[in-house]
């Protein structure tokens, strides 16, 4: 952020806004977006049980898929009609189905039992977190199943079971969550909801909050580059959450949830098919806390007062044969009052009586997608995706104030074909960003106008059974700092069906909004000096992986491991050294990650599914002359999940242990007027637990979070004096609330 080439004055913000307001409403009103050409259907055997784990192969291209918990797929078709379904499953004679045309509805596949036995039942399960040997890029999906072990009543709290991302706290008195992925914050990390920006500029800080759990039908990860396809923000790795589609969502779905916090949530969910290919869905989401908690005494909330009102509808046409396109609102009002216990905000805002804290989040967004149908020439699409949003926040915190503006237009287009055959993918297009950001402090006004048009062209190519290789490259061109160049290589070669090797290597690049990013900075007495001059931020990231799935125990296993290193050519470095500043200035030295990753899957006895996970990041960045391990970064972490199900799938147990190593505590181990400030942070376990009934279409559950009830001690320096030179919340290692109880139902009608 630099003064001299972002400061602009009032009426040309006000002429700019204008403009780029009424550009927004007419594009996006006027465009939609996304093609995907697929082949959709369920696999059922003779009585209509459905088949979960069921293949089904595309022929000849040799492109598969593989049925989820309800027996559902969907295949990418790139191939010239007629072409041939072949589908698989244990048990069940192979069914080979011909289509000399695209269907225009869901294709329903019946298998027939190979072999009649009267007293053998022959079933079959998807992993509910999975670990692909067949995508080029390394990821890892996780199912609603998956999302279902722990209370995810949001995008923060949807990775309690995973080992990869890591959510924390950002500071004591907000609620605010970050992730960290390869051992680096979540802004090097792209968060899109079906492959359009979610979380960004505005939203880096609470965003996380603003995607409720039970909206989401599955979360993509990817570790590493990501694809020049969905853009140059993605450095340590990409996460990409698919909401429930309102083609194939329920019918009708409630969920409600408590804890003896005072927290309170209610989803509602509703679906329609209507004819003529058009669908809809409507998710509500109602959540609050009015109770007033401090379990350490220390005079400041555990968690803000919260309320949030957050609503999506989305709508889904189809001209079979010709065109396919989606449009979502998506429209959320959050608000949290926060700080010390006795904080009365009529009273006191504006005061130096007690301390308080304000976050206010207005959130609107339409965003499209469309792409055309090519049945004679299936492996040529042309799609467009468009996403347009107006964020505000209004915040204070004590005697501080922070007002930010965003609004923002994004546009990509995506043209397929193929070169030869099948085998070989070409996909080029051009995209648009456009930022606009207005942010206020007691201090300081700031304008920043971002206008990043780009173009690229990715290759790709997989012979069915042991090479593939994604080969990209895009330039795109930022109005302030000019042309950047961003390069991406994927490979991978199967040793056979179940064992792969993956290797990647390529560049990302970023703009830093520091105080969008780092609201914490605002959450202490801190003096914040920014450097003039700021540049993007600028890595490359190299890795490799090796996955292998196996038989032990007479159930399927897995293995993966994970090396990955990130270097940094330019980042903008958070020195929080001196312990009453905050400074941010362009990295002179270097800044680097390595992260080392295990994992391994097994179920040692019927319907007992185990998770053991280790990591170690050695994460160094030189601040102030000197080359130190990053703070609050644990170098190493584990992970220990158990989930069982009883026969009959009545009753399942969820149980997930972590543990996090030491993390240096920046201007550590100093004595600042009586308060002590430790060098590192201690290193802990945390224990989850959760027990669901299931019956028909109703499910009840109830669960312990923290069991071990670790807390971080005196989270808040200065807590009783948060009006002098020393109060900081922004140092956050641990948990900041003990051990936490809570219950809820679902019901659904399919």
């Amino acid at each position: 952020m630099q003064k001299g080439t972002f400061f602009y004055s009032q009426n040309f913000k006000n002429n700019m806004i204008q403009k780029i307001t009424t550009t927004i409403l007419m594009i996006g009103i006027s465009t939609s977006a996304m093609s995907q050409l697929m082949i959709r259907g369920v696999v059922k055997d003779k009585s209509s049980e459905t088949l979960p784990g069921a293949a089904v192969i595309l022929q000849p291209s040799g492109q598969n898929a593989i049925t989820d918990i309800n027996g559902h797929f969907e295949i990418q078709y790139n191939e010239p009609m007629p072409v041939t379904i072949i589908t698989s499953f244990i048990g069940y004679k192979t069914d080979t189905l011909k289509i000399s045309d695209l269907p225009d509805q869901e294709l329903t596949i019946k298998l027939s039992k190979s072999v009649e036995l009267k007293q053998v039942d022959i079933k079959s399960r998807r992993e509910s977190t999975s670990i692909s040997t067949i995508s080029t890029i390394n990821t890892t999906t996780i199912t609603q199943d998956e999302l279902l072990k722990a209370a995810c009543c949001n995008l923060s709290e949807s990775f309690e079971t995973n080992p990869t991302v890591d959510v924390n706290y950002s500071d004591a008195v907000t609620g605010a969550k970050q992730i960290q992925m390869l051992g680096l914050d979540g802004i090097y990390t792209q968060i899109q909801t079906e492959n359009l920006p979610l979380i960004y500029g505005l939203s880096s800080a609470y965003g996380l909050g603003f995607t409720p759990g039970p909206w989401i039908e599955s979360i993509q990860i990817n570790k590493g580059i990501g694809s020049v396809i969905n853009g140059y923000e993605s450095i340590t790795g990409q996460l990409n959450i698919e909401l429930k589609k309102p083609q194939t969502a329920e019918r009708f779905f409630i969920n409600g949830y408590g804890n003896n916090e005072g927290r309170m949530e209610l989803n509602l969910q509703t679906a329609h098919n209507f004819k003529h290919h058009i669908s809809t869905e409507l998710l509500a989401h109602g959540s609050m806390n009015n109770l007033k908690m401090d379990d350490d005494g220390d005079g400041f909330l555990n968690q803000p007062l919260a309320k949030q009102i957050n609503l999506y509808n989305a709508w889904h046409v189809a001209i079979p044969g010709k065109l396919e396109g989606q449009l979502k609102i998506h429209a959320m009002y959050d608000n949290r009052i926060g700080g010390q216990k006795d904080f009365d905000y009529d009273r006191d805002y504006g005061k130096p009586t007690f301390y308080g804290v304000g976050i206010e989040n207005k959130l609107f967004e339409v965003s499209t997608k469309t792409g055309t149908i090519n049945p004679g020439k299936p492996y040529k699409s042309i799609a467009l995706l468009t996403s347009s949003r107006l964020h505000q926040m209004d915040n204070f915190y004590g005697l501080k104030t922070y007002k930010g503006d965003q609004r923002s237009f994004y546009a990509n287009t995506i043209y397929q074909t193929i070169i030869h055959d099948t085998r070989q993918y070409i996909r080029s297009g051009l995209c648009f960003r456009y930022n606009h950001f207005s942010e206020k402090t007691n201090e300081h006004a700031y304008y920043t106008n971002e206008i990043i048009p780009g173009i690229y062209t990715e290759y790709s190519y997989n012979d069915t059974k042991s090479v593939s290789f994604v080969a990209g490259i895009r330039a795109d061109h930022h109005n302030t700092y000019g042309l950047f160049i961003t390069p991406r290589i994927h490979f991978k070669y199967n040793f056979n069906q179940l064992t792969s090797l993956r290797l990647s290597t390529g560049t990302g690049w970023r703009t830093a909004h520091v105080f969008a990013e780092n609201t914490s900075v605002f959450a202490s007495s801190r003096q914040v000096i920014i450097a003039d001059n700021l540049k993007p931020e600028r890595a490359w990231n190299s890795g490799i992986n090796f996955t292998k799935k196996f038989q032990l125990f007479a159930h399927d296993a897995s293995f993966n491991a994970d090396y990955y290193y990130t270097t940094f050519m330019n980042q903008v470095i958070v020195d929080l050294e001196d312990i009453h500043k905050i400074q941010f200035y362009n990295l002179d030295g270097r800044s680097y990650s390595h992260y080392v990753q295990a994992e391994i899957n097994i179920e040692p006895v019927q319907n007992l599914l185990m998770r053991f996970s280790y990591k170690y990041n050695q994460v160094r960045t030189t601040v102030s002359d000197k080359l130190v391990d990053k703070a609050l970064t644990p170098k190493d972490k584990a992970l220990v999940n158990v989930a069982y199900s009883f026969n009959d799938k009545s009753w399942n147990l969820d149980a997930t242990a972590k543990y996090t190593g030491l993390s240096r505590i920046p201007g550590g181990g100093t004595n600042d007027n009586g308060h002590v400030i430790p060098a590192h942070s201690k290193s802990f376990i945390t224990l989850n637990a959760q027990l669901t009934k299931n019956f028909k279409k109703f499910s009840v559950y109830a669960g312990c979070e923290n069991i071990t009830n670790y807390t971080q001690k005196n989270p808040i320096i200065a807590a009783g004096e948060p009006f002098s030179d020393h109060f900081d919340a922004s140092l956050i290692w641990g948990p900041l609330t003990g051990r936490m109880f809570y219950g809820g139902f679902r019901f659904t009608i399919k």
